[in-house]
């Protein structure tokens, strides 16, 4: 009895044992297929959305923010980036007009006038306008005067001027606005009189309408500037400085020689910067991101990005690499984490913001949100 008694536990046992087994296999089965089908469905779903425009690559654009203003015919067009009832189109029957926006206004422009669009009047300068910038309640027009000074005007939409800054013996490089509490305005200037060349970033407290700041900078020439909320980058050909909004203090100097940045981004968890080999292509770049405190506290990551790519941008705490065919994003520690198909083949890629790309195809522009 004994005997009998242990051979059926021993065959009941094999049986839940066969029964356990076929229970693994079936879930690995279960697995495998729902890998394979999340495989499938993610090839299918990643394609990148490329709503058409009606911007031609023939004309010339300008992002101002919230939309593209872009010029045909004599006109001036603007199209909003995600509500088509703030389209429209403004004619001025000339083909010597220029255009410049920001969120907040459109200007069009030629040598001797510029009017806001919504506003009925012109607004005359004697001498030329050179370039025109917009801010929130304020522009910026370069000109030369009659006696061939070059001078920054600040004036309300309206035409009233605020305040005219000549520069004298200095070459305006280039000047913006900004915002921190305050509407801010920028001049970059260049003194090319001394035995160096010595830049001169000027800035003015528009609210205040006084002067908040110099900065010079010698023995290298400034690239570009960059805005983050507590801070202003200038770049220059050896190295990135970082000064406070606050009376726009100098805190620390980054060594970038050899290389020239390509991007920027203060959208993500800190302030990032694409990099390049000056002279070079940007398939072999850094990625650089900073810190706003005393110290930069650096952190780069060297990354060689696929030969076929077009254009390489910092969006936010990632990296997005275009090619004809295909969108690729990495994160900030050189990692791919996603690969996505374009509706159609693009030509170019251009960043409108941290998360929409502008893309031509076919001699048209195609809008794309990414991220």
């Amino acid at each position: 009895m004994a005997t009998n008694a242990k051979r059926t536990y021993r065959r009941r046992r094999r049986r839940r044992s066969r029964t356990l087994l076929f229970s693994i296999a079936v879930l690995l089965l279960l697995g495998v297929a729902l890998l394979i089908y999340q495989a499938v469905f993610s090839k299918r779903a990643s394609v990148v959305t490329m709503n058409q425009t009606p911007v031609s690559t023939m004309s010339t654009y300008i992002n101002t923010g919230d939309g593209l203003l872009y010029q045909t015919d004599g006109k001036i067009h603007f199209y909003h980036l995600s509500d088509s009832k703030k389209n429209y189109t403004y004619g001025m029957g000339a083909s010597d007009i220029r255009m410049s926006g920001s969120g907040s206004m459109t200007v069009v422009f030629n040598e001797s006038s510029l009017q806001v669009v919504g506003n009925n009047q012109p607004i005359t300068f004697p001498g030329s306008i050179r370039e025109v910038e917009c801010g929130t309640n304020y522009l910026a027009v370069l000109r030369t005067t009659e006696d061939n000074r070059e001078n920054v005007s600040i004036i309300t939409v309206d035409g009233t001027v605020v305040e005219q800054r000549f520069f004298e013996d200095q070459y305006i490089v280039d000047f913006g606005f900004y915002r921190t509490s305050d509407e801010m305005l920028w001049v970059e200037t260049l003194n090319v009189n001394a035995g160096t060349p010595t830049t001169t970033i000027t800035v003015y407290d528009l609210s205040k309408r006084t002067i908040t700041g110099v900065m010079h900078i010698q023995n290298q020439l400034v690239d570009e500037i960059y805005f983050s909320a507590n801070s202003l980058f200038v770049v220059g050909t050896n190295q990135i400085i970082r000064y406070t909004h606050s009376g726009n203090k100098e805190v620390y100097r980054y060594t970038i020689y050899g290389y020239e940045v390509m991007d920027f981004s203060s959208a993500g968890s800190l302030p990032t910067f694409l990099l390049v080999p000056r002279g070079g292509d940007f398939h072999s770049v850094k990625i650089l991101t900073l810190e706003e405190g005393a110290l930069p506290n650096s952190v780069d990551t060297y990354l060689q990005l696929p030969t076929e790519g077009l254009a390489a941008f910092i969006m936010g705490d990632r990296l997005t690499v275009t090619s004809r065919e295909r969108l690729f994003t990495y994160t900030l520690k050189g990692r791919l984490s996603s690969e996505a198909s374009f509706e159609q083949p693009v030509d170019a890629a251009a960043k409108i913001s941290d998360n929409r790309l502008l893309l031509s195809s076919n001699n048209i522009y195609y809008l794309s949100s990414v991220g």
